[in-house]
């Protein structure tokens, strides 16, 4: 497997400033560089460059500039006075560097700088952009790095907030993934078009972002909540009764229908603190009220799901280190009381299960007769436990939406517009499997919209294949062995499943240990949530790099 390294991931923020210099056409540029991060070397040579904290030294007061670059550290702690309109702010250096920079920005410009994950989503931070929007300065955009951009020096992926000098109520925000896919977010961003994620870019309103970890989880949970209508997304403060911690040496006295989240590293959420493995004063005691029941809050903060929640509340610490504020706006997707205790009932009988099972695996070798009789019902169970398996998977993928290693399709052949059935259609999905196997591997789901509608392949199976499963996936190796090849089959495995009373086609790929081209003639590769076709020397060096040959 390939991972991007350092200079393509600078490569990327490169190509997304470029494209923003063009489309404005930024004559005056500035680069600002303090911190040694240097995440914008690749921008070029066209700019006035001005380095150190005594950076203004090498300015005149009378400078503008139509496009500035901030490259700032990160977590500084110290705070200095900083003059900015008519009065002075007390913050952290990083930020009234910022605060600093406007002066020399044009009235129609942009400044473009590196902060921290969290943005302005802490209390200093909004007291800040107070400030700027006293001033008629105004956030604009908010880009997310490349994953590991700033790898060794931290772990942090940091964001890139660009402001401007007009009024806007919205903000616009985007992750950046690849170099193409950087330049149609650049795009998107100039021309006001919003796409239903955040790899093309969508809207939220002014002062309402709190992170992009915050971003997915509030699209994971509306995805449930369409998914499972009985579900209704609260916070921790509005179903907490209390929530209490010990000071450092105490210990927390146990009380009815309470969790225990750690404040700091990744243990497990608590029903009960005496199965704490850290000290008690490391946890904080939510005690919760009637809406919601302790156990199936615990295990809702073991899923995938509520682990992200956690790790969004300190994802913008340099040290990661839960506070109460950040606790009480920790998101909850809940059910009905009826169905936390249903799912809680399940969750026992499946532990009673998995020991009753442990126990039969350690007498088996001594107990043949029983292994005989018990076999066919071991058959049944899992057959009844694989089936609802798949689908939760199922479910799990397509709240976590469209990724490198996820991709929806409506329909594999169905033109849904015309009614007829169309080969571009199915060429599509092929590109997608050709480049799943080109990369790490993955899944792609057909019978499911961009916005993570389930939409089935019934129609499409009933008007193309006469309503029978097998013809549609007969179909679909007919067309893997005429374009992609025989020689594949191990790297792909296809079937339905029945989601929610709609078949869903689900091609799982594995990564290929050769290159695989569509037609013997044409290589795609993932790049994030896009299937990207490569040629000529882009080609041969990704072939040379990612299949050593």
């Amino acid at each position: 497997m390939r991972n991007f390294d350092k200079s393509e991931k600078k490569s990327v923020v490169a190509t997304l400033v470029k494209e923003l210099m063009e489309l404005m056409n930024a004559k005056r540029r500035l680069k600002i560089s303090i911190s040694n991060f240097s995440v914008f070397e690749a921008t070029g040579s066209s700019f006035h460059v001005a380095g150190g904290f005594d950076w203004v030294s090498e300015l005149s007061e009378s400078d503008k500039f139509d496009f500035i670059l901030g490259d700032f550290p990160l977590g500084l702690t110290k705070r200095q006075d900083y003059e900015f309109g008519n009065s002075r702010l007390k913050i952290r250096q990083n930020w009234g560097e910022i605060l600093t920079s406007l002066k020399f920005l044009n009235e129609n410009g942009m400044g473009l700088y590196l902060v921290e994950p969290s943005c302005f989503g802490s209390s200093e931070g909004s007291k800040l952009e107070d400030k700027l929007n006293s001033e008629g300065c105004f956030v604009s955009a908010i880009f997310n790095a490349p994953e590991g951009i700033l790898h060794p020096e931290t772990s942090i992926t940091p964001v890139f907030v660009l402001i401007i000098k007009q009024k806007t109520n919205v903000v616009f925000l985007a992750e950046l993934l690849s170099e193409s896919q950087a330049l149609q977010v650049a795009r998107n961003y100039y021309s006001g078009t919003v796409a239903a994620d955040l790899s093309g870019g969508k809207e939220v309103n002014q002062r309402s972002f709190y992170g992009f970890h915050r971003v997915k989880i509030k699209q994971q949970i509306e995805r449930l909540e369409t998914q499972y209508k009985a579900y209704e997304e609260y916070s921790i403060g509005e179903i907490a009764n209390e929530i209490n911690y010990a000071r450092h040496g105490d210990t927390l006295t146990e009380k009815e229908n309470s969790i225990y989240i750690p404040k700091i590293g990744n243990s497990p959420v608590l029903t009960n603190i005496s199965d704490a493995t850290i000290k008690p004063h490391n946890y904080f005691q939510v005690v919760l009220g009637v809406k919601a029941i302790n156990e199936y809050v615990a295990a809702f903060f073991r899923s995938d799901l509520g682990r992200l929640v956690l790790q969004s509340l300190t994802s913008g610490a340099v040290i990661s280190h839960l506070n109460k504020r950040d606790l009480e706006q920790a998101t909850v997707a809940l059910p009905s009381l009826d169905d936390q205790q249903k799912i809680l009932f399940t969750q026992r009988k499946l532990v009673d299960l998995k020991k009753a099972i442990d126990s039969f695996d350690s007498e088996l070798a001594l107990n043949p007769t029983s292994s005989s009789s018990i076999l066919e019902q071991l058959d049944s169970m899992l057959e009844a436990i694989g089936g609802l398996t798949d689908s939760d998977e199922i479910h799990s993928l397509i709240r976590k939406g469209e990724s490198k290693n996820i991709e929806f399709k409506e329909t594999l052949s169905l033109d849904v517009k015309k009614k007829t059935k169309e080969k571009y259609i199915e060429l599509s999905a092929l590109k997608t499997i050709v480049a799943l196997m080109n990369t790490e591997g993955g899944v792609l789901l057909i019978g499911v919209a961009d916005n993570g509608e389930l939409t089935g392949m019934d129609i499409e199976i009933d008007k193309f294949h006469k309503g029978s499963s097998d013809k549609i996936l007969l179909h679909i190796k007919n067309l893997i062995k005429a374009r992609i090849g025989e020689g594949f089959y191990p790297y792909i495995e296809y079937k339905l499943v029945n989601v929610s009373q709609r078949n869903i086609l689900v091609v799982k790929c594995k990564e290929s240990r050769s290159p695989c081209y569509l037609d013997n003639a044409e290589f795609y590769v993932r790049i994030n949530p896009a299937t990207d076709k490569l040629e000529g020397p882009k080609l041969v060096e990704y072939v040379k790099n990612h299949f050593n040959q």
